[in-house]
């Protein structure tokens, strides 16, 4: 938690004194109020300083964007000039104006590893429609930031397992946190059954940290304006090749108790003969060739003539 100090102004980078200004982060606007740590922090205004709105201070920070919003406030003030009480200031980390303004795209971080996420600060940082407003190292705590940030996209970085970070998915977009924002997951998806479950949690895709700069940037645009991406693309659900006797329960023909003659009527069947031809073949009557059919089905557990010709394929009875 940010610690409370008092200030009559504050200074800014480097010692300079900074001037107050009637920004309208005083106001009761989302996202703005005292104790808002997605902002760096917020601050009780000094009474002594006089009826202030807001004052903005830069922190010289480079890892920090967000640090150069820092309020010192009077919530119960309202802002002058906006009957909402609502920002005019311009930073992103206010919620309403500054979105449709700028048309920015708001990107919030959560990212265990402060190295990976000031790596990704500075890719963003170079991207045009992306601005990044908040960010935070501890999962557990990104539920209550996104929902006083309110981004359009979050990044959320791997966890333990699948499981953990499917689950901070569903919390992140759900009542308490921001329902209208879209989640990327910073890892692979191993398959098309993970890349599903995935969508089916309320993300919008995936992609490693290990992707190149340009492509982490379109990645993050493309689910910005809607859409989904899964990079590298996941590789299909495997399949096993053969099917023979993984029919369950299905004899291969030398222990299903076959004669030689409905062996042969079988063989013959699997070649596509009809009862007829295969008759003239063996030279054997019709009713006969049906009776061996019959009895050779029934061995073999294939209700059908067609399931009966399959069956031979499968174990090499056609040829």
């Amino acid at each position: 938690m940010a610690a409370v100090s008092t200030f009559a102004a504050p200074a800014g980078p480097r010692g300079r004194r900074l001037p107050t200004r009637r920004g309208a982060c005083g106001g009761t606007g989302p996202g703005t109020g005292p104790g808002d740590s997605s902002a760096g922090g917020s601050f009780a205004g000094d009474s002594s300083a006089g009826s202030v709105a807001g004052l903005h201070a830069e922190i010289d920070n480079p890892l920090d964007l967000i640090a150069g919003h820092q309020l010192l406030a009077e919530p119960a003030q309202p802002a002058p000039g906006r009957a909402d009480g609502g920002c005019d200031c311009g930073h992103p980390m206010c919620v309403d104006g500054p979105r449709d303004r700028t048309g920015l795209a708001r990107v919030f971080l959560v990212e265990r590893n402060s190295v990976t996420s000031a790596g990704l600060r500075s890719v963003l940082a170079t991207a045009p429609g992306l601005t990044v407003v908040g960010s935070t190292g501890d999962p557990l705590r990104a539920v209550a930031a996104v929902h006083r940030v309110a981004p359009d996209v979050v990044l959320l970085g791997r966890g333990a397992s699948l499981e953990e970070d499917l689950a901070a998915v569903v919390a992140l977009r759900g009542p308490d946190g921001a329902p209208d924002a879209r989640v990327l997951l910073l890892r692979r998806a191993e398959s098309t059954a993970e890349a599903s479950r995935m969508l089916l949690a309320g993300a919008s895709g995936c992609f490693p940290l290990d992707l190149a700069g340009e492509r982490i940037i379109g990645a993050v645009q493309l689910v910005a304006a809607g859409g989904s991406v899964f990079l590298p693309a996941p590789p299909p659900a495997r399949t096993h090749a053969v099917a023979p006797a993984r029919h369950l329960g299905e004899l291969p023909p030398q222990q299903a108790g076959l004669t030689e003659r409905e062996r042969e009527v079988l063989v013959k069947l699997g070649q596509g003969l009809s009862n007829a031809e295969i008759g003239r073949e063996l030279a054997l009557a019709e009713a006969t060739v049906k009776k061996h059919l019959t009895q050779a089905m029934r061995k073999i557990g294939q209700p059908d003539r067609l399931r009966a010709a399959l069956y031979a394929h499968r174990h090499g009875l056609a040829g």
